[in-house]
């Protein structure tokens, strides 16, 4: 060994000397106060919240990297494991009237257009209204005082309050969407149907195709225009429901938007109808020619009534009328 290696490996003898020396008088670190420990925890969940809330589970990782920060300046460590992710979104925010707030896994706050939601999260309205994507395909709105849990991507659980399904005829789905209540669970059948439950019971109404209420091995089916009414005894009680008025009122507010640009008049007429659940008719054969050949341009985003009136106007050849369960098309 040359003189070189000699004085780095005295060296080293000598520095791991002086480190046992110090360890050997070290005393041990001391501990944050526990009240400083649960503030840096508070702190690090409520980040946690803020970032991943918009989300409504673990969809974002700066949250991660910010707690790590957080805990490594406090000089503070935890371990745990890192939570489940669940499953895919299954339904998006279309429209929002008020505040609704969620409940995802211990995550909670406001929902916003384009919020994505994800399996068992809990919907709760209070005085607002919710208008929901669903990935299974069709429109779930939700109206004010109402508690929901999006248990999958086919399926809720209603608590208290009223839904209105619409399927949209989606041929995405798989099998037909499900609403348990503590009174039956309901299927639809290429189905427009609203579903309330209170402390008297369930009512379901049906405004297009068919609707079945199982209860145990019993299962009931209404068909549009029919409403059921489940109270507090086994019985099921059937009476006629017209597909449009004010019961449906709340429904229409929260119907999807419907971009007119580039579609034809025809297509709008179509929408509308089936949003109020009336019967497009025309005057006469050369106003339904005329509304097939009109395309629409520019934005409008109205509720389907006001878009019509709005629609029309711009066209200057139409008019329409409501009479009962139709609207009419007529000429100007």
């Amino acid at each position: 060994m040359n003189g070189d290696g000699q004085r780095n490996s005295v060296e080293r003898d000598q520095a791991e000397s002086a480190l046992r020396d110090l360890f050997a008088h070290a005393a041990p670190r001391e501990q944050p106060p526990a009240a400083v420990v649960e503030e840096i925890r508070r702190a690090v969940h409520a980040e946690w919240d803020a970032v991943t809330g918009r989300r409504m589970w673990f969809r974002r990782v700066g949250a991660v990297a910010a707690a790590a920060v957080v805990l490594a300046a406090a000089a503070v460590l935890v371990v745990g494991r890192e939570p489940e992710l669940p499953g895919p979104a299954v339904a998006r925010v279309e429209r929002v009237l008020g505040t609704v707030d969620f409940d995802a896994g211990g995550h909670r706050g406001p929902l916003r257009v384009g919020d994505e939601i994800l399996p068992g999260a809990t919907l709760a309205t209070g005085s607002g209204q919710l208008a929901l994507r669903l990935t299974s395909g069709g429109s779930l709105r939700i109206a004010p005082e109402t508690r929901v849990t999006l248990s999958a991507a086919n399926g809720a659980e209603l608590a208290a309050g009223a839904l209105y399904f619409d399927s949209e005829h989606a041929p995405a789905r798989a099998e037909p969407f499900a609403i348990a209540t503590r009174q039956g669970t309901l299927r639809d059948v290429g189905t427009q149907f609203a579903a309330r439950i209170d402390d008297a019971g369930l009512e379901v109404g049906v405004r297009d195709g068919r609707v079945s209420l199982t209860r145990g091995t019993t299962t009931t089916a209404a068909a549009a225009g029919e409403k059921l009414t489940v109270g507090r005894g086994a019985d099921v009680r059937r009476e006629p429901l017209p597909t449009f008025g004010s019961d449906w009122a709340w429904t229409e507010r929260l119907a999807p938007p419907f971009d007119i640009d580039g579609r034809r008049l025809s297509e709008v007429l179509e929408w509308v109808a089936a949003q109020t659940g009336r019967t497009l008719t025309f005057a006469d054969p050369a106003l339904e020619r005329l509304a097939r050949e009109t395309v629409l341009s520019g934005s409008i985003d109205l509720e389907p009534m006001q878009k019509l009136v709005a629609v029309l106007a711009t066209t200057g050849d139409l008019d329409y009328a409501i009479e009962g369960g139709r609207l009419l098309i007529l000429a100007r």
